[in-house]
């Protein structure tokens, strides 16, 4: 009985070692959402200022591009955001491209695809969109 135990957590850790595995895309699908983008919609997210909201450095606002609107029934929004070269550390800004899905109100999302907003960003805590 215990060796049918194990190999039933053998064969479930591999097939969750799988699934993560072929998940992973290493921020391809972000690399082509980039390519996907207008030469000037791309030098707007590329010369994007980070403005810190505090000494802190704790959270920032920059600027960010709608990829998708998608309303919902409950009233909210599913908005789909692309913000480049956005994460500082302490001295250097990593060279990358992201995608936040964030739910919002309708009334509080007045955008459209393509439109350049304003997202504040705090690690661990999310993206907002905090302007239209």
């Amino acid at each position: 009985m215990g060796y049918v135990i194990a190999l039933c957590i053998v064969v479930l850790a591999a097939f969750v070692c799988t699934a993560v595995v072929l998940g992973r895309d290493g921020g391809e699908r972000e690399a082509r959402a980039f390519t996907e983008l207008e030469p000037e919609q791309q030098q707007v997210l590329y010369n994007t200022p980070i403005e810190y909201e505090d000494e802190s450095h704790r959270a920032w606002h920059q600027r960010g591009i709608v990829r998708n609107v998608t309303p919902r029934d409950d009233d909210t929004a599913d908005v789909e955001v692309m913000w480049y070269n956005a994460k500082p550390d302490e001295t250097t800004r990593k060279k990358e491209t992201n995608i936040e899905h964030i739910t919002a109100r309708k009334k509080d999302v007045q955008v459209h695809k393509g439109s350049v907003v304003t997202i504040r960003v705090q690690p661990g805590q999310g993206v907002t969109v905090v302007a239209a």
